[in-house]
């Protein structure tokens, strides 16, 4: 490979956008970032923030897509406002929209990494030991390595795409050197603060668990799903909460069997006498939604357990005390 080819390499993965942007390049860009939120909902990778990525709660594929867009547009319409202040020439929108959301396509390879089921095992190890130390699970040490291989990796791209956008800034703009820099540092901090607050907002308007007491679950979130097993049994529709189990949960507490265990609990602490609350919470891969339930003689937790098919992997009574898994 001679040194024009190098080049040539380097300015492509480096510097696309001398020959791409435009139309073109929003095209290819927003492509990108909700093919990366599609991948990503599948191994519960959130783009949370203009380099941020994180793997955890559970969350509706469009809420994936949303926050991908949403860092595209904080990050671009900040650097459009530097351009017009530092810029000493004209440039069009569009290539600033366009190479700003082209640059966000090795988010791509940061989702696929996330995915194999070492990766997530491994997570599920990590939070498991954090929230409970002595727990007995062992260390795989090949689903370890696969880890933090991944997350080196993940630095490294996450660094390529802050490359990428000074690049696009520098080239659709026309602002370099240090001036440029200063310039994409600063819409840099403002843009991570913005899409924060813009992806927790989101967040408080969709996700679970969130909504005051007062104004009760939303209806399709996990914990609205949570509190509507918990009345469905209280009703004596068993078979509503039947239908949400996983194949394990299918086999081993059958329509019968779980009547008679409803049955069974009231015996011994009471009639169920009306749902106080609801909170939601993750523990080792799974979502978990606990409904504080007033009984006769005692107040238990509902604890309903969710996989990431949102079927009921668990379901258990546990004492108010002890809610926390």
């Amino acid at each position: 490979m001679n040194t024009d080819q190098r080049r040539n390499r380097t300015t492509v993965l480096f510097n696309p956008f001398h020959y791409v942007a435009g139309a073109k390049a929003l095209a290819l860009g927003l492509a990108a970032i909700l093919l990366a939120g599609l991948i990503g909902s599948l191994s519960r990778t959130h783009f949370d923030g203009i380099f941020d990525t994180h793997v955890g709660r559970l969350a509706p594929l469009w809420f994936h897509l949303s926050e991908g867009i949403i860092d595209w547009l904080c990050l671009a319409a900040i650097l459009l406002v530097a351009g017009k202040i530092f810029s000493k020439t004209a440039f069009r929108g569009i290539d600033v929209l366009g190479t700003q959301a082209l640059a966000r396509w090795p988010t791509l390879f940061i989702s696929l990494i996330t995915l194999p089921p070492g990766f997530q095992r491994f997570r599920r190890y990590l939070v498991a030991h954090l929230m409970k130390p002595d727990a007995g699970a062992p260390l795989n040490a090949a689903d370890a390595a696969l880890f933090f291989a991944g997350t080196i990796a993940i630095i490294l791209l996450t660094v390529w795409v802050v490359v990428l956008m000074y690049r696009a800034f520098s080239v659709s703009c026309n602002v370099r050197g240090p001036k440029g820099i200063g310039a994409f540092a600063g819409a840099l901090f403002f843009a991570e603060v913005l899409s924060k607050v813009a992806i927790y907002w989101l967040f408080l308007c969709s996700a679970p668990g969130v909504k005051s007491p007062a104004a009760g679950p939303s209806s399709g979130s996990l914990e609205g799903d949570g509190v509507q097993i918990v009345e469905s049994m209280a009703k004596g529709d068993f078979a509503a909460v039947t239908a949400r189990f996983d194949p394990t949960m299918t086999r081993v507490l059958p329509e019968a069997k779980l009547r008679e265990v409803w049955q069974q609990l009231q015996d011994q602490v009471g009639p169920f006498k009306a749902r106080l609350q609801s909170r939601v919470t993750e523990a080792q891969g799974y979502d978990v939604v606990f409904v504080t339930c007033r009984f006769g003689r005692a107040n238990l937790d509902a604890k309903v357990v969710f996989d990431a098919h949102r079927q009921i992997a668990g379901l258990f009574f546990v004492p108010r005390r002890a809610a926390t898994p």
